[in-house]
């Protein structure tokens, strides 16, 4: 009797095995299971797991649909990859691919107009809060809900990455199809060589600059953006949020408290500025992205603070001199929050569609987990918006092929640690952003202190949002 309990409990557990698994893997095609288990006790039973219902991936065929995306790898893999969509839906994809500014400036047109000429559009992060506010985005929740294939997994989306596109509302308006994060780039030959561990806090990056100052005296120890404009305010406000500073808090509609001048940011502006200044290239106040790039791919600079799409250029041998001698790692500060260096871009529907529905399926497809396994496996990019894509064999035997395996291995590292609580959410995020760099510039460059550059910033940015009817709170 205790032998025949036992097999029925174990002929049990199979069954909820088998049915767990036709759900798991259910596709295009559903998925009926017949399986006879005998038990040892010459007991045999039949159990029929009912058909998984299917996805149904034509349900929008034969319409064509407008696609506006942004220039970028990105995009490799929709070109690559389109006809298999075509096929697999029988929807018709018209692509319109343009530099970033010529993007915005096309949607901003067709939403304004609410004239629905494009059914997908590309939606660079910084960029959301304005989209958001004019009512141009269709909510995803009920899709995501209610028609999405098993090979789309909402909850594989890193939580601080999918956040970037969730209104005040709740709902979801983006799903996200890159990601950056920041991450502190350093000479693994060079520190191997003096016997120098590599750093994990903003602390212990400036104590390795002063020691590399003396080790190395033919290499500047660090390097990173200083320009007075707002590609390089990344890294500056990416900075401060190691220190727990940030720019701006939003406190409610149209409501605004800039909190600039604060003790945290003097602390985080001050390491900054004593990197560029004492450790780094003459000029720092003038170094671009490109500039500072070329020095560091030329083997000039030990340490750079950069967003986590650098160390796969650094290490690309037509590109760089310092190929396979490079690592990276990520910091944290005083206020225990890792130093960011934030990038994305995210796929929405316009509310002004004519075609939502087959404008998610394209989402879907595009954002799905067998896109990002293709990714990898033809070596487009291992730098993946997923949790459970760095668990897969398939995409290391992907990295191993492209020589990519050195680089994956701390990029789920850098995907969990992004965290876009420091952006400046609101639509006029550029002028407020070139307001605090040009301070944190000059800062750099010697002709004001810290404290006053971070003081001018606060009322510079006061006045812009004052200028944009913002209520500032004291």
């Amino acid at each position: 009797m205790q032998l025949k309990t036992a097999h029925w409990l174990a002929i049990v557990i199979l069954i909820a095995i088998i049915a767990g698994l036709a759900g798991y893997f259910a596709g295009p095609r559903g998925i009926t299971i017949t399986t006879t288990i005998t038990t040892t006790v010459t007991e045999t039973v039949t159990v029929t797991v009912p058909t998984v219902p299917q996805f149904n991936w034509r349900q929008y065929a034969g319409t064509t649909i407008k696609v506006l995306l942004k220039e970028g790898y990105e995009t490799a893999a929709v070109t690559q990859f389109l006809k298999e969509f075509e096929d697999l839906t029988g929807i018709k994809v018209e692509l319109e691919i343009y530099d970033e500014p010529t993007t915005r400036k096309k949607f901003i047109l067709d939403a304004s107009a609410q004239t629905g000429i494009y059914d997908v559009v590309a939606v660079q992060f910084w960029y959301f809060a304005e989209y958001y506010q004019g009512n141009w985005l269709e909510p995803l929740d009920e899709y995501i809900n209610t028609s999405s294939p098993p090979n789309f997994r909402i909850n594989d989306f890193p939580p601080g990455i999918l956040n970037l596109y969730r209104g005040n509302d709740g709902k979801i308006y983006a799903i996200p199809v890159s990601a950056s994060g920041g991450v502190l780039i350093y000479r693994s030959d060079i520190l191997k060589k003096h016997g120098l561990e590599p750093p994990q806090t903003t602390d212990d990056v400036i104590n390795l600059a002063k020691k590399l100052k003396e080790l190395e005296p033919g290499i500047y120890p660090f390097i990173g953006r200083g320009t007075p404009d707002f590609p390089s305010f990344g890294t500056s406000a990416g900075w401060a949020w190691a220190y727990g500073a940030k720019i701006i808090e939003i406190i409610g509609p149209r409501k605004v408290k800039v909190t600039i001048d604060t003790p945290e940011m003097l602390k985080a502006i001050s390491d900054y500025v004593t990197l560029m200044k004492d450790y780094g290239p003459p000029e720092a106040a003038l170094m671009s992205w490109d500039k500072m790039s070329e020095i560091y791919r030329a083997g000039k600079a030990v340490l750079n603070f950069e967003m986590s799409g650098f160390p796969w250029v650094y290490n690309d041998p037509r590109l760089s001199q310092v190929a396979g001698k490079i690592d990276y790692t990520l910091i944290k500060g005083p206020g225990n929050n890792y130093a960011q260096w934030l990038y994305s871009e995210g796929l929405a529907i316009s509310r002004f569609s004519k075609n939502k529905g087959a404008a998610w399926l394209f989402i879907v497809w595009r954002c799905s987990y067998d896109m990002w396994l293709k990714e990898a496996q033809a070596g487009i990019r291992f730098d993946l918006p997923s949790i459970s894509i760095y668990h897969d064999p398939e995409y290391w035997i992907a990295a191993d092929k492209w020589n990519a395996t050195k680089l994956a291995e701390k990029m789920s590292l850098v995907m969990a640690s992004i965290d876009g609580r420091y952006w400046p959410w609101i639509p006029e995020f550029v002028e407020v952003a070139e307001a605090f760099q040009s301070k944190i510039s000059a800062a750099i460059a010697g002709q004001i202190t810290v404290a006053e550059a971070l003081k001018r910033a606060q009322s510079d940015v006061e006045n812009v949002l004052k200028s944009h009817g913002y209520e500032i709170i004291e």
